[in-house]
């Protein structure tokens, strides 16, 4: 990328950042020790082959989520902080070609090769040699190896003409045939999953996606969610419920339990399939998940405003909150990017609705619940999201669906009424006639000066709603020219990346 400077510390406004790589550039000066307030959420962080000095700072041990920490080719001296080895998640860690010295640490849930190490004189212990020790000790050990090794070799010769003559040929043959049968049982009961000492479910995708997810274990979420108590219920759906969780370091994070049913397995593969390896600005980031015998969770960024339904329909202290129309604009249009963003990608969500749509602190829309998402010819073993759409997936409506729910959730967005309430309605009105009706039938407004001023403005959004709910798929706009028209009435610029 040819970057130049030091760490660029204005990472920790991206809030849903989980995968970091900042390899191969000109960066230097020492790594921040406040790292893991910066980067919070990330899964994997590369900063090899750059020009960063000085010593690698323990607070990395507080990147609780981190899978892969990559650190290579840099001045970086000192010892390498032991607290790294403890977290549990780290699969794959790299500092060769450094400065380093002293012992390198215990990891308790991966192997680290002598590679990762290579090029740092100094560094011993783990899969280099042997840190130094007394040099009587190793006197001592020297001769307990040579004696014990020849009374070994003596043992070992005549138990080894044994076994060959005549215990192996049983036992191997007793052996062949148990694998046999074992394996056929549990192919006819699980498929390709393995069951793990420790109750977790090994599925080929599920391992293929824990690169990009961090994978979770129950305990921990259990503690998170104080054993999932109904006080940190946020919600409730179909598929399971919703819990506020805290971790130790204070984050907050959104829990949803899946229902103990196999019958959601597609569903909970989906979500992860879709939102796991995809990334928007309106989609709610999918933090990690939990995949054992009888639990099935999914781990979400806490959003503060909860969903856009409660927030519309859901009165406090006997009234509902006013929703000023700037807000509501900024929410359609967020809606609006992200779905556009999804179709073009080949992806139909399936189940668009107010409540699925969660708002942040500043009311930024995320859409959420893709256990009902359709991955069209994705190409699932891609290092990058790819994806062929054929023009009969277009013509056969299957990305209308999403198009007419959006128009439901416009339409309660301007009304600020459940469409079901205003279904039989919308047949006998057209334009002018739809704007006056919709503030007639409900008071989103505290004056006619603030109705009058952006009149206009609704009218164009009512039109935009009304062409999304058209009977006939084929007559709805696709979803990226509904964004297009939004940003238009709105002026807002319609970003190149969007």
């Amino acid at each position: 990328m040819g970057l130049k400077g030091e760490f660029p510390r204005g990472l920790a406004n991206c809030s849903a950042l989980t995968a970091i790589d900042l390899s191969t550039n000109s960066l230097y000066g020492t790594i921040p020790s406040d790292l893991s307030r910066i980067v919070r959420f990330a899964t994997s962080l590369n900063l090899s082959f750059n020009n960063f000095s000085g010593e690698i700072p323990v607070t990395l041990a507080n990147c609780s989520f981190l899978n892969a920490l990559q650190l290579s080719n840099n001045q970086l001296t000192g010892q390498i902080p032991p607290e790294i080895g403890l977290l549990d998640r780290l699969k794959i860690f790299n500092v060769a070609n450094n400065l380093l010295s002293g012992p390198v640490p215990n990891f308790i849930s991966a192997t680290i090769p002598s590679e990762s190490y290579a090029n740092n004189s100094g560094l011993c212990g783990g899969p280099l040699e042997p840190c130094k020790s007394n040099s009587e000790t190793k006197k001592q050990d020297k001769i307990l190896f040579t004696s014990g090794f020849v009374v070994g070799w003596v043992l070992s010769t005549i138990l080894a003409l044994v076994l060959n003559l005549f215990i192996v040929p049983i036992l191997s043959a007793r052996k062949l045939k148990s694998k046999n049968e074992k394996k056929q049982k549990t192919t006819a009961s699980e498929g390709p999953r393995l069951l793990t000492s420790n109750g977790r479910i090994q599925d080929s995708k599920i391992m293929a996606l824990e690169k990009h997810v961090t994978r979770m274990s129950f305990e921990e979420l259990s503690k998170a969610t104080d054993d999932f108590h109904c006080m940190n219920t946020i919600g409730k759906g179909k598929l399971g419920t919703m819990y506020k969780a805290i971790l130790q370091n204070g984050w907050f994070l959104a829990v949803k339990k899946l229902h103990n049913s196999y019958d959601f397995d597609q569903e909970f593969m989906s979500e992860i399939m879709t939102v796991g390896r995809m990334r928007h600005c309106n989609f709610v980031p999918l933090i990690g998940f939990c995949y054992e015998i009888n639990s099935r969770l999914l781990v979400y960024k806490y959003m503060s405003n909860g969903n856009l339904h409660d927030l519309l329909f859901s009165a406090q202290n006997g009234k509902v909150k006013c929703i000023e129309w700037p807000i509501r604009v900024k929410i359609a249009v967020g809606i609006a990017r992200g779905l556009a963003w999804l179709h073009q990608v080949g992806v139909v969500h399936s189940s668009i609705c107010s409540r699925c749509i969660l708002l942040d602190h500043s009311c930024e829309p995320k859409i959420s619940n893709f256990g009902s998402a359709k991955l069209l010819k994705s190409n699932f073993s891609s290092s990058s999201w790819r994806t062929v759409v054929d023009n009969e997936v277009w013509e056969s409506g299957s990305f209308k669906k999403d198009v007419y729910e959006f128009g439901v959730v416009l339409l309660e967005l301007i009304a600020e009424k459940e469409f079901s309430q205003m279904n039989g309605c919308l047949k006998s009105f057209e334009g002018l006639d739809m704007v006056e009706w919709t503030f007639q039938n409900s008071k989103p407004y505290d004056s006619d000066e603030i109705m009058q001023a952006y009149k206009d403005e609704i009218l164009e959004f009512v039109r935009i709603a009304v062409d999304c709910i058209q009977s006939d798929p084929a007559r709805r706009p696709s979803m990226l020219e509904v964004y297009k028209t939004l940003s238009k009435i709105t002026g807002r610029s319609v970003l190149a990346n969007d």
